[in-house]
């Protein structure tokens, strides 16, 4: 009799037990499927730029999910740091994607989101101890070497920058496109080695013909003494891109070096300039020399590398104007 109420007693108690715990898997169901269904929300304002209803998503999710798992939090977490980061909020997009990497700390993604960061913030140091805790967990990781390369050469330490393009390059295969050829090509080219940059200069141009590469070949020819092929290139940037004053005044500087006929249309195309900018340094200098080239009023030379150096900005600019002030006043001409 002891044993069939004991028998009883436990049936009831399984009995009254179950509905709570069926309702506990149910509730798990229910939120489970509540939360995917704000993930796909957010996803499709992401997709469709709507990034303060991603914002408005993320952390109403954060708030109320805290203990969704790892990989929907992940989801979450990227969606929201990528929307600050399109909106130009890069301080919250460096706090949301630092509050990530607290619990993922070994994610790939959300280490690389991180270091990107700080590029764009130009903590490149800041980058770079991210990208390397990257390829510490994943040697062959493209995105970390690819992020390695662009903070070096941030940084202007170009023969490093390029070690780190290089490996991307062999771990990319055929998946390397038209702007890495041209960075890769530009970081060669700024660290003196003009064959191997010419050589990449020419595969970006095969990829993708942009101003930018057409600009970089030109400026490749020109220092390899090939004039023929500098004139072609530069013209050609200037074609695909009539607005880029900067291909513009490099153009006149070239001309402000060649014979009178050419030094009068460099002094055109620097006045076409100043038109629009009368404190423009690259337009002034090309004033003055293409002033001094004809041997023109040696005060009113003097007076554009003045205007120069009263100017902040570009130092090596201040330096070479200096210079070329000091030179003038000692009688010591451009020839």
């Amino acid at each position: 009799m002891f044993l069939n109420r004991v028998l009883f007693i436990a049936l009831a108690a399984l009995f009254l037990l179950w509905p709570f715990e069926q309702s506990r898997a149910l509730f798990g169901i229910s939120a489970r499927k509540a939360q995917n269904q704000m993930l796909s929300q957010a996803q499709e304002a992401y997709d469709d730029a709507q990034y303060k209803r991603v914002e408005e998503l993320g952390k109403e999710f954060l708030l109320k999910y805290p203990s969704a798992s790892k990989k929907r939090l992940k989801t979450m977490y990227l969606l929201l740091g990528d929307s600050y980061k399109e909106r130009g909020q890069y301080d919250k997009a460096l706090l949301t994607y630092n509050e990530a990497a607290e619990f993922l700390p070994k994610d790939e993604d959300v280490n690389l989101a991180l270091g990107g960061i700080y590029l764009i913030g130009g903590l490149t140091d800041n980058a770079k101890d991210i990208f390397r805790k990257v390829l510490e967990i994943n040697k062959e990781n493209k995105d970390a070497l690819l992020g390695m390369a662009r903070a070096y050469y941030e940084e202007g330490l170009f023969s490093r920058a390029n070690v780190f393009f290089e490996y991307y390059r062999q771990a990319g295969g055929e998946e390397i496109s038209g702007p890495f050829f041209y960075y890769y090509a530009m970081s060669q080219y700024l660290a003196d080695n003009q064959d191997e940059a010419l050589d990449l200069a020419l595969k970006a141009l095969s990829a993708e013909e942009t101003a930018d590469t057409l600009f970089l070949l030109a400026k490749i020819y020109r220092n390899g003494d090939d004039e023929e092929n500098a004139w072609l290139y530069i013209d050609a940037a200037l074609d695909k891109d009539p607005s880029r004053y900067d291909i513009y005044l490099t153009k006149a500087l070239w001309l402000s070096f060649g014979t009178l006929e050419q030094n009068k249309q460099a002094e055109k195309m620097a006045d076409s300039i100043l038109k629009k900018n009368s404190r423009d340094k690259l337009a002034l200098f090309i004033k003055y020399l293409s002033l001094r080239k004809r041997g023109g009023d040696s005060a009113k030379a003097r007076e554009y590398l003045r205007t120069i150096m009263s100017m902040e900005g570009d130092q090596l600019m201040d330096k070479m104007a200096a210079k070329l002030y000091y030179m003038d006043m000692n009688g010591k001409t451009l020839k």
